[in-house]
């Protein structure tokens, strides 16, 4: 069998026969425009890096910043604690001291309204002391940076050192009111102390004259502790202790003067030792009474025999003790002319360089010019025991009162 073909000429095998229709093969879509949304990532991903970094250095800065100001506060607790304690020291010790003075003041030797300031004063300090004694608590220093990156916690870490400022911050304020106050009560115990002080002098002065009959060694420890008495003192307790003890040492020896002089002749040696002391010129004199002297090897005060003899010193101005028979007492005023002639040896400490002490028979010549010279001119002035003295030395001896 044979085949035939028509001839259809030349056709390529890889192109399709001119009556089939040709269509444009579809073409992906092309894919840049996918690539938006990754940029937007990217720039969204960096701005809000951006902003945490930013958030980061703002909350670290605030976090140094409550920190600083928190350390600050730190150094001025401990400046007020170091103030404080001081201030309580001080206080403590002067109202220790103002209370044991104003105990002191309750013995009568200074001014009993000043007293009774101070003791008031003292109260006053001890309970301010009271109030400031418990102290200040000062923390630690706070770290000034956070230990954290975490913003947040970091806030949280500010919030609290702000909160521990504001604590602190109203602790140091009522540490120094308190230092204040206990300051503030301090100056006035200082003031009213210083006011019980100072009153030791013009009181002392009317103690002393008060007690008149006290002997000159009494007397002259109490002068002697009041002058020790002073503001700018070191112990001041201890000075006004030995004050007071001299003044009830001084009254304890005006009691036994006085006692001395009881019995029958009191009266009548009261007014002895009054005239004497009219005439003594500021000296001080001690007074001894006693029925018997014994003078020179011979007894006196027997029979009706006067005598009298007399100690005299010249330091601390002058001051004598004259001791008298109780017949003189008893024969008062007749024997005022022996009591003239003993005040005469005591008023040489108050004119050394006028008489002659250097022996016996001087001193005694002295004491008799002396009497004269005051007018008396009786016997018992010493000329009837040691003879006339010179009419010069009677002459010198009135220029000397």
């Amino acid at each position: 069998m044979s085949h035939q073909f028509a001839s259809l000429g030349p056709v390529s095998v890889w192109e399709p026969p001119a009556a089939v229709e040709q269509f444009p093969v579809p073409v992906a879509p092309r894919r840049r425009r996918r690539r938006w949304p990754a940029v937007l990532l990217v720039v969204v991903l960096a701005l809000g890096g951006a902003a945490g970094a930013g958030a980061l250095v703002i909350s670290q800065r605030d976090y140094t910043q409550a920190a600083d100001h928190l350390n600050a506060l730190v150094d001025e607790a401990q400046d007020s604690q170091t103030a404080q304690a001081a201030a309580v020291a001080s206080g403590t010790t002067a109202a220790h001291e103002a209370d044991a003075l104003a105990a002191l003041a309750g013995a009568g030797f200074t001014d009993a309204a000043a007293g009774t300031t101070l003791s008031a004063d003292a109260r006053a300090l001890d309970a301010a002391v009271a109030v400031a004694g418990t102290g200040l608590d000062v923390p630690a220093y706070a770290a000034r940076h956070p230990q954290t990156w975490w913003p947040p916690a970091i806030r949280s870490a500010t919030t609290q050192l702000r909160d521990r400022a504001d604590q602190l911050a109203a602790a140091v304020s009522q540490a120094q009111a308190a230092t204040k106050a206990v300051t503030d009560a301090t100056a006035k115990v200082a003031s009213s102390r210083d006011a019980l002080l100072a009153s030791v002098a013009p009181v002392s002065a009317q103690v002393d004259a008060a007690n008149d009959m006290a002997t000159n060694d009494s007397r002259f420890a109490f002068r002697d502790a009041a002058a020790a008495v002073d503001p700018t003192s070191g112990d001041q307790v201890a000075a006004l202790t030995t004050y007071v003890q001299a003044g009830q040492a001084l009254v304890a020896s005006q009691a036994a003067e006085e006692a001395e002089l009881a019995g029958p002749l009191h009266a009548r040696k009261v007014a002895v030792v009054e005239f004497a002391r009219s005439i003594d010129g500021g000296v001080l004199l001690d007074f001894t009474w006693a029925p018997t002297l014994s003078i020179d090897g011979q007894t006196w005060g027997r029979a009706g025999s006067l005598a009298g003899w007399t100690q005299f010193w010249f330091d601390r101005g002058g001051y004598a003790t004259i001791s008298l028979t109780d017949s003189v007492a008893a024969e008062w005023p007749t024997s005022k002319s022996l009591v003239v002639h003993e005040v005469g040896h005591a008023i040489q400490t108050k004119c050394p360089d006028l008489a002659d002490h250097s022996t016996r028979a001087a001193v005694e010549a002295w004491a008799t010019a002396w009497a004269i010279g005051m007018g008396y001119t009786d016997p018992g002035n010493g000329t009837q025991a040691y003879g006339e003295p010179p009419a010069s030395l009677v002459e010198v001896s009135k220029s000397c009162r």
